[in-house]
């Protein structure tokens, strides 16, 4: 009998077994992207716009990893870099051929489209971000 492991109902039914679902594993780049020629890819299959705290989170649900980027540096940080959200926003925007007026059409267009996103470390120049549709 195929349903011997599962629990029967007082309706001879028998119990769903809940699927648990894993927690995201949110990957940081500058830990992932460190010497020249490494490389991290993630092909969002969900995104979210924080305006409160003006970030993005990508979510690849095929590999349960998130990668979130922000769009303004830290107020204390030590280095004052481009945010890495401006840096996706630029290679999502090449790669679409079209211009991003606020983050929320950067958010969109993301979710209307498969995107994947490629970071490496290409030397002294530091990460360089790439997007293409897939």
């Amino acid at each position: 009998m195929k349903n011997e492991t599962k629990q029967a109902t007082l309706f001879g039914g028998y119990v769903e077994e809940e699927q648990t679902e894993q927690a995201l594993q949110f990957v940081k780049v500058y830990e992932e992207v460190v010497q020249d020629g490494d490389q991290f890819t993630i092909t969002a299959t969900d995104v979210i716009y924080n305006e409160t705290k003006n970030c993005m989170t990508l979510i690849d649900g095929a590999k349960n990893q998130a990668l979130t980027v922000w769009f303004e540096n830290h107020p204390n940080s030590k280095y004052k870099s481009m945010p890495d959200g401006v840096r996706l926003g630029r290679a999502v925007e090449k790669a679409m051929k079209v211009n991003f007026a606020t983050f929320e059409e950067l958010e969109l267009c993301m979710n209307q489209n498969a995107i994947e996103v490629n970071i490496t470390h290409t030397g002294e120049k530091g990460r360089l971000w790439t997007a293409k549709k897939v």
